[in-house]
């Protein structure tokens, strides 16, 4: 019987089935979703006895054989236990869908060691801050999810990582991903004053965090819509 368990070891007990000294024990184990040959451990003096250097979160079959004794045991199945992931998440992938909100997708890493229960991203706009220091997003066993709330008009460097009940995986390569520029919002606090007699003087606040490159002055006669004029002047001026 299966007395104990790790990632990467099981622990077999067994009763020799005779009440005189066995001199050895064979024990023979293989991956259950294997149809190679079992391995053998030869010359087991004990009735107990660890198995190391298996997968984790795989599936095994065993067997004891009392050497001379007759046939083996009947076999006896069981699962070594989930560790975290040893390799990041494949082929991750990320585009925008507005100026604020990014697509990201993956595929699972190639050795999970157990089973995924969700995905990290990490980004950031300081690609040499520490990775504990970065934004995070969590998401479930999927494939793909979405950031909102960015910054727009800049660069986010992103790192993905799965994780098991255990603990986190490694994260993958940084990716880099610049978003789009926005619409800009609307300016506040409005003003105009004369100065001169042909002469009015605009204040406005800009927009906050949008980087405005140039404004449209739109201006009219009282009462006159269909003579419209336009104006445009650089941020700044």
């Amino acid at each position: 019987m299966v007395t104990e368990t790790t990632a990467t070891s099981i622990t077999l007990t067994w009763d020799s089935g005779n009440p005189e000294p066995v001199s050895y024990n064979m024990i023979q184990y293989r991956p259950k979703s294997s149809d190679g040959s079992f391995q053998e451990v030869d010359a087991v003096a004990t009735t107990r006895y660890s198995i190391g250097g298996l997968s984790p979160y795989s599936e095994y079959e065993f067997r004891v054989n009392n050497i001379g004794r007759g046939p083996p045991s009947d076999d006896v199945e069981t699962r070594t236990s989930e560790q975290a992931p040893s390799s990041p998440p494949l082929h991750v992938q990320a585009r925008m869908l507005s100026s604020s909100t990014m697509l990201v997708q993956w595929e699972p890493p190639e050795e999970p060691n157990g089973q995924i229960r969700g995905y990290r991203m990490y980004y950031s706009t300081e690609p040499d801050a520490q990775l504990s220091a970065w934004q995070k997003h969590n998401t479930d066993d999927s494939r793909l999810t979405t950031i909102s709330g960015l910054i727009t008009d800049v660069t986010y460097s992103l790192r993905v990582l799965g994780f098991t009940s255990v603990g986190d995986g490694p994260p993958s390569d940084v990716l880099q991903v610049k978003t789009q520029q926005g619409v800009p919002a609307q300016p506040s606090e409005f003003e105009a004053e004369a100065e001169l007699d042909t002469q009015i003087v605009l204040k406005w606040l800009w927009p906050v965090q949008d980087p405005i490159t140039q404004y449209e002055l739109q201006y009219w006669e009282d009462g006159s819509l269909n003579k419209l004029r336009q104006h445009f002047c650089h941020a700044g001026t």
